[in-house]
């Protein structure tokens, strides 16, 4: 049996971790308010899951009313996850559809502190990706990584520190650095490719790490330009890279509504691509999203590779037939 003082401690640290949780998740529930509450948005993963370890704890201190207010938080908490976790993919004749059918993406946050470009160059070449996306890549890591890429000849990069880099294998159609916001400092690369017979565009991003009221406003400008450059695309468009934001903030969801994009992750799970070093406190900062063009076969986050990060893949493909047209 317990002691009564053990039991005293345990009931009160329940008590106060629900009343804490909530105070996180009511915060989250305010992100567009100010700029910090948005930070809390991105943790709905570990706040139902602390909710649930709080309901058991509890409920076996049979303190039921406390265990229905946490239960009620894991309900609030995971009602955004259900739509990666319980959603049905739209059916693309999956069955019928050949890894040569499908385009592949690899998304990958190098880190400019990684030192090992081989194992990274060894992961894309054995991907056999269609195309790549890196980001964080500095001038040495790129003079390192460009002969070990035999299969990838084609590329544009910018190597500044929010920068941004696609390597394809197919034929190159036009290429250029796009700047995302007024402080210049976060440069999208956009290619479009002949991917057999029918030109993609590939808009490789990085956004700002918004700490802060100067980096989260820059942080949205970069969105509103992506929203932009997303509605002005006609052919098939997908937009990859480290966005520094997860699918549970508000400005995620607004900038796909408005843009007309889609998460490709859409019922493929809540793999965490970040930190690579502590899965406990995993978020997903890393997403391909797709215009209407495509429907997503399959998304999942690859191998540690030295960096922070784990890269994500995305296979996707374009129906025969695309709604609307």
């Amino acid at each position: 049996m317990f002691r009564p003082a053990f039991l005293r401690l345990t009931h009160k640290l329940a008590i106060l971790g629900t009343a804490g949780v909530w105070l996180c998740l009511l915060a989250a529930l305010l992100g567009q308010v100010a700029w910090p509450f948005d930070l809390f948005a991105h943790f709905r993963v570990q706040y139902a899951a602390l909710f649930v370890v709080l309901a058991c704890v509890l409920m076996v201190l049979r303190r039921f009313s406390i265990a229905v207010v946490a239960a009620a938080g894991f309900g609030v908490s995971v009602v955004p996850l259900l739509p990666y976790i319980a959603s049905e993919p739209v059916q693309v004749a999956v069955a019928t559809t050949t890894p040569e059918e499908a385009f592949r993406l690899v998304s990958f946050n190098v880190w400019f502190r990684n030192r090992d470009m081989a194992r990274v160059a060894e992961y894309i070449e054995k991907s056999q990706a269609d195309a790549v996306v890196l980001l964080e890549l500095t001038q040495p890591q790129a003079e390192q990584l460009l002969p070990l890429l035999p299969t990838y000849p084609h590329y544009h990069m910018d190597t500044s520190r929010m920068g941004s880099a696609v390597f394809t294998k197919w034929p190159v159609l036009s290429a250029e650095s796009v700047p995302l916001s007024r402080s210049g400092s976060v440069v999208a690369s956009r290619m479009m490719l002949d991917w057999r017979g029918t030109p993609v565009t590939v808009l490789g991003v990085h956004l700002m790490w918004p700490m802060g009221p100067n980096n989260s406003e820059y942080r949205n400008q970069e969105l509103n330009s992506l929203v932009a450059l997303s509605k002005a695309q006609r052919g098939p468009l997908l937009v990859a890279g480290d966005f520094n934001l997860t699918p549970w903030s508000e400005y995620f969801s607004d900038a796909l509504e408005e843009s007309g994009l889609h998460d490709a992750a859409l019922g493929f799970g809540l793999a965490r691509s970040w930190p690579a070093q502590f899965a406990p406190v995993g978020i997903r900062i890393d997403h391909c999203l797709m215009s209407r063009h495509w429907r997503s076969v399959t998304t999942a986050v690859g191998p540690s590779l030295g960096s922070d990060h784990l890269p994500i893949v995305a296979d996707l493909v374009i129906p025969a037939a695309v709604p609307g047209e």
